[in-house]
């Protein structure tokens, strides 16, 4: 394979991106005030395409928060929150490459996207439903025993039935872990660490 067949170089394996990409959309929901909490969290690969061709052994992970019917219909969450956003994304130096609104019969929806330095693609998405997603850029694929588990944001509890991620964890997500079910929470001892 020739470098013209070949995608620029990543700061990421798939198996690496999952974390930066999780921290994305913790960084949103704390710029976002009054935040009603997501409904849904899903983990996807899109394919990986360079020159117009799809390259094989790369990946574009994209995850997906998505607000609940009665949240994304809310003024908070369809206007205010890309408004917010978007200033948000510009002061921390982050290119907004679309920002754009469609006005329908019953409603309008908006797009707002804003690219990283690091790669990472940052999506607000205003349609029937509202949601956050965010996209890796085209990664080298892991092997799948490589990716690990990272507990949700926004307020979905790990495993339950808002974490759409089970299909990479064919032996069960591990929310046994004490950090993923409560990350920033102290034991109340140490005893079984020492």
């Amino acid at each position: 394979m020739d470098s013209s067949e070949t995608p620029p170089e990543s700061e990421f394996t798939q198996a690496e991106a999952y974390a930066p990409i999780e921290d994305a959309v913790s960084e949103v929901v704390s710029a976002l005030p009054d935040f009603p909490g997501f409904e849904q969290r899903f983990w996807a690969e899109l394919p990986c395409s360079h020159n117009g061709i799809d390259v094989p052994d790369y990946t574009n992970i994209e995850i997906e928060y998505r607000f609940s019917l009665k949240d994304s219909e809310t003024e908070l969450v369809r206007e205010q929150y890309v408004d917010l956003l978007r200033d948000h994304w510009a002061a921390r130096g982050h290119e907004i490459t679309l920002d754009d609104q469609t006005e329908l019969d019953d409603r309008t929806d908006r797009s707002l996207v804003a690219q990283r330095d690091d790669g990472i693609r940052l999506w607000y998405a205003v349609g029937r439903y509202a949601a956050v997603l965010v996209q890796s850029g085209c990664v080298p694929v892991s092997d799948e025993g490589e990716i690990e588990y990272i507990p949700p944001a926004g307020g979905i509890e790990p495993g339950g039935e808002g974490d759409k991620v089970g299909r990479y964890f064919p032996d069960g997500i591990p929310t046994d872990r004490a950090d993923a079910v409560a990350p920033f929470e102290q034991p109340a001892d140490y005893e079984d660490q020492l």
